[in-house]
């Protein structure tokens, strides 16, 4: 039996609170990763997860205190291989954290699961056996930001590229999504009256409050100028180690699937990789 202790990765990269949205948002782009752990300063006592999505979604929020998940889940070392990958399929998570008495000392991710696990499969199954539905297309004209806001409605994590030719001609991801977003920040300005009490007649005085907040934007810059091209494919028949080293190879986490013909049949995340587990 493997155990969580054979695969997990000790180097782990983390967050700290208290801590403000600019210290993850810089780490996000800097270590192109999902999530990150978060622990209360000065120790390794695991408090919360904050992903990308969390981010995004509370882009107007200051303190990562109020931007992580707080409902973490935790193993340990010594928890069966087996059981972090069920928790991973039925909540979808990329990532958990391994403790000992609440300490962090490791992590595990799909990536590890998919680069030393799957790589070595011996499954009969086929790429096209697990594979998704292709799922969001935008013209790739449309502005980034716009194709923010789809990504985050429909809880996307990739979107294709069509041209007017009504041909795929790339791919964008969180992750590239993240390289491009910047801190605006934006001034509010309220104002406040007040007058004398007490007489028939009095004197107004007016004051102004400027309220700044930072907030997460994206440029209004089209789709084409930002998407990674050609996308990478893999043919349908392909196998579970074939897909799994070709995602190692890249550095990525989807793949689309063609047949034959180089006709795209749907796209297979990482995440779908662990169905043939």
């Amino acid at each position: 039996m493997s155990y969580v202790k054979d695969i997990m990765n000790k180097d782990v990269v983390y967050v700290e609170v208290p801590g403000n949205r600019n210290e993850i948002f810089k780490k996000f782009i800097e270590k192109k990763v999902s999530g990150f752990p978060v622990v209360k300063k000065g120790t390794k006592q695991i408090i919360g997860i904050v992903t990308r999505e969390n981010l995004l979604k509370k882009g107007d929020e200051e303190q990562i205190a109020l931007i992580m998940n707080k409902n973490v889940i935790t193993i340990t070392p010594d928890t069966p291989l087996s059981e972090c990958i069920k928790i991973m399929r039925e909540k979808g998570y990329r990532r958990i954290p391994v403790v000992i008495d609440k300490e962090l000392i490791g992590i595990v991710t799909i990536g590890d699961i998919v680069h030393k696990l799957l790589i070595k499969s011996t499954s009969n199954l086929k790429v096209k056996d697990i594979m998704s539905p292709v799922g969001l297309i935008c013209w790739d004209n449309t502005p980034l930001n716009i194709i923010g806001r789809i990504m985050m409605i429909t809880g996307s994590h990739v979107v294709l590229s069509i041209n007017r030719n009504e041909q795929i001609n790339g791919i964008l991801s969180l992750t590239d999504l993240m390289k491009y977003s910047e801190i605006k920040i934006e001034e509010k300005k309220t104002i406040l009256k007040a007058g004398s009490e007490g007489q028939e007649w009095d004197w107004e005085t007016t004051s102004f409050l400027l309220i700044t907040k930072g907030k997460i934007t994206l440029p209004e810059i089209p789709l084409h100028q930002v998407m990674s091209t050609p996308c990478i494919t893999i043919l349908e028949n392909a196998s579970i180690s074939e897909c799994a080293m070709k995602m190692k190879k890249y550095d990525v986490d989807q793949l689309i699937v063609i047949n034959a013909k180089n006709e795209i049949q749907g796209i297979i995340f990482d995440m779908d990789l662990l169905k043939s587990l």
